[in-house]
C-alpha cells in the first residue's frame, strides 16, 4: 500500500502559516524577479489566474485588494518542507520525497488498521505540527496513489482511498487521461487518436502494445493503473549536471557584479552536489544580455567550461573554475541580465575518491582533499543550523548585491533568520 501526501497550494500555504489573516483570501506567489505566477491558492484560481500568468496581468486584482501577492521565499518554503517531511517520518519508516511538497509513504508489509483513518491522522498531525494542509491518496501503486490524491483535491476531501477494486474503477472512469502521472501533454493527442479518453480506458490497454507503440515507461504506467506495482523498486538515476541560473533585478555591465553573481551561483551548486553525494568534473559559466532587447548590435550570449583537475564538490575549487570561465566570456560595455553556472559530468563522490586512492600515490594530496571535505561539511552544517549565508565566501559579495533578483514583496524568513522572527506585541 502507498500513500501520496501532497501539500495543498504549498507556497501559498507557507505564507498563510504566519499570516492567519490570509486564510480564505486569494494568495499568489511569483517567480524570480517577480515575473510570473508560480503558485495559487484555491481562492486565486477562482479569479481565473493561471499558472505562468505574468504579474502585470493580475495587478488589477492586487490593486483592488482582491488578491495578496508574494515574491518567492524559497528559504522559508524549503524549511517548511523539511518540517512536513520529518513529520511524515513519524508515521512510516519508508518516506520517498518526490518533490518539495510531495512524498510517497510505502507501507509494504505493514499493517496500519483502517487506511482512511490513518490517512486522516497523518493529515491532522501535519497540519497541527506545521500549519500546512495536505491531501492524501491511498492505493496499491504509486501511479494510482497520484490519481487518488488528485481526486481528493477535486472532491474537497482530505483522503481518497482506491484500494478497493470498485473504488479504483470508479475514480479511473472520471479521471482524464491527460492528468495521469507519466503521460504528459505530448502523449495525450496520439492516445486519444486510439480512442483513449480516461484513465480507465488506458488501464484496459494491453501493456505490451503500449511498449511497442510508445515505451516501456508507458507499459509500466498501464500496469500500475491495474494495481501492479512497477515503480517502487526503481532506483532513480543520478543527474549528470546541476544548474543554478538567475535573471538579475537590473542589468549590469560591471565585471565585479558578475563575479559576485557567478560566485553565489557556484556556491549554491556546490552545496547541492555535496547534499547529493556527487562531485563535478567541470564548471560551465554562461552570461547573456536581455533577450527582450535583442538586436544584432547589442545582444550578447556566451558560455564556456573549465575542466577541474580532479572531480570535486569543494566550493573553493569550483569558485576558482567558475571565475576562470567568466573571465573568458566577459565582454565590456554589455548590459548583462542573466548568469548561469552548471556543474558538469557529475559522478558519485565515494567512487571518485576510491579511484583517486587507487591511481594516485600522493598521500599529501589525498590528506589535503579529505581535510577540505571536512571543512565543507562543517560549513554546510553551520548554514543548515543557523540559516543560509551564516558563513559565506567573500567572493559572493554583500547580502543584497545589485545583481540580485527583484523580490520586492517577499515575506520574512520566519523560520531560518533570527532577525526576521515574528514579534508578538
Amino acid at each position: 500500500m502507498f500513500m501520496l501526501i501532497d501539500c495543498n497550494s504549498f507556497f501559498a500555504s507557507c505564507e498563510r502559516v504566519f499570516r492567519p489573516d490570509l486564510v480564505g483570501r486569494a494568495v499568489v506567489v511569483l517567480s524570480n524577479n517577480d515575473g510570473v505566477v508560480v503558485a495559487r491558492s484555491r481562492e486565486a484560481k477562482s479569479f481565473g489566474i493561471s499558472m505562468g500568468e505574468p504579474y502585470f496581468r493580475i495587478k488589477r486584482f492586487v490593486e483592488r485588494g482582491e488578491v495578496v501577492v508574494f515574491s518567492s521565499n524559497f528559504e522559508l518554503y524549503s524549511d517548511m518542507s523539511r518540517r512536513v517531511m520529518r513529520t511524515l517520518e513519524q508515521f512510516c519508516p519508508s518516506v520517498d520525497i518526490y518533490s518539495i511538497d510531495e512524498a510517497f509513504l510505502d507501507f509494504g508489509g505493514m499493517s496500519v488498521g483502517e487506511p482512511v483513518v490513518y490517512g486522516r491522522e497523518i493529515a491532522d498531525t501535519v497540519f497541527r505540527w506545521t500549519g500546512i494542509p495536505v491531501s492524501v491518496g491511498i492505493a496499491a501503486t504509486r501511479t494510482l496513489a497520484k490519481v487518488a490524491n488528485e481526486s481528493a483535491k477535486k472532491s474537497g476531501d482530505v483522503v481518497c482511498d482506491i484500494l478497493c477494486e470498485s473504488d479504483r474503477l470508479g475514480v479511473l472512469r472520471e479521471f482524464d487521461i491527460g492528468d495521469v502521472w507519466g503521460i504528459g501533454r505530448r502523449l495525450v493527442v496520439p492516445l486519444r487518436r486510439y480512442g483513449l479518453r480516461t484513465a480507465l480506458d488506458l488501464s484496459k490497454v494491453e501493456p505490451l502494445w503500449m511498449r511497442k507503440h510508445f515505451s516501456i515507461m508507458q507499459e509500466r504506467t498501464v500496469r500500475e493503473l491495474c494495481g501492479e506495482s512497477c515503480f517502487d523498486n526503481d532506483i532513480p538515476r543520478a543527474r549528470r549536471s546541476i544548474q543554478v541560473s538567475r535573471s538579475f533585478g537590473s542589468a549590469t555591465s560591471e565585471l565585479s557584479d558578475l563575479e559576485e553573481a557567478v560566485a553565489s551561483f557556484a556556491t549554491r551548486a556546490a552545496e547541492k552536489a555535496r547534499s547529493e553525494g556527487t562531485v563535478a568534473s567541470a564548471v560551465y559559466v554562461h552570461v547573456n544580455t536581455s533577450w527582450y532587447k535583442k538586436d544584432k548590435d547589442s545582444y550578447y550570449s556566451n558560455g564556456t567550461a573549465t575542466t577541474l583537475q580532479t572531480p570535486t564538490s569543494n566550493t573553493i575549487e569550483i569558485l576558482a573554475a567558475a571565475r576562470k570561465s567568466l573571465h573568458q566570456v566577459f565582454v565590456q560595455n554589455k548590459q548583462y541580465k542573466k548568469a548561469t553556472v552548471i556543474l558538469l559530468n557529475l559522478v558519485d563522490s565515494d567512487l571518485a575518491l576510491s579511484q583517486k586512492k587507487l591511481f594516485d600515490d600522493d598521500s599529501y594530496s589525498l590528506l589535503r582533499r579529505e581535510k577540505a571535505g571536512r571543512l565543507m561539511c562543517s560549513l554546510d552544517e553551520i548554514n543548515r543550523k543557523f540559516g543560509r549565508r551564516t558563513v559565506y565566501f567573500g567572493a559572493e559579495g554583500e547580502q543584497n548585491p545589485a545583481w540580485q533578483a527583484n523580490r520586492n514583496m517577499m515575506s520574512p524568513r520566519y523560520t531560518t533568520n533570527i532577525d526576521e522572527l515574528p514579534i508578538v506585541r
